[in-house]
């Protein structure tokens, strides 16, 4: 499949990112403790081929446990854009209900076990 270009951001505006993917087909759920709290569906995106343009002061960053990935958050709606792991060095973890023209209720759902990955 070709890539093609995809844009998103948070609620407010923000936060916007920028990426070259191929077209989605399914979406990850994670079903560790966060994860499973926020009911984000996910997708890696190289980050070569991801660019973000935040507004001074609105991203945020929240990390827990080991302290082994960062989640990135908007400070001003509290939508939760994207993610890196120590699991998926160089990749982001997009949050594809930020994504425009995406419908995450009609991907299909892969799910990571997080919840026992130590």
């Amino acid at each position: 499949m070709a890539m093609q270009p995809y844009k998103g951001s948070c609620h407010c505006g923000a936060i916007q990112f920028s990426f070259e993917a191929e077209p989605f087909i399914h979406g990850i759920r994670c079903n560790c403790s966060f994860c499973a709290k926020r009911g984000t569906m996910m997708h890696l995106v190289p980050g070569a081929k991801f660019d973000i343009k935040a507004q001074e002061g609105s991203l945020g960053q929240y990390q827990w446990g080991a302290k082994t990935a960062k989640h990135y958050f908007c400070r001003n709606c509290g939508v939760t854009t994207f993610s890196e792991a120590s699991k998926w060095p160089g990749q982001y973890i997009v949050n594809l209900g930020c994504v425009d023209g995406v419908d995450t209720f009609a991907l299909e759902t892969k799910v990571f076990d997080g919840k026992n990955l130590l």
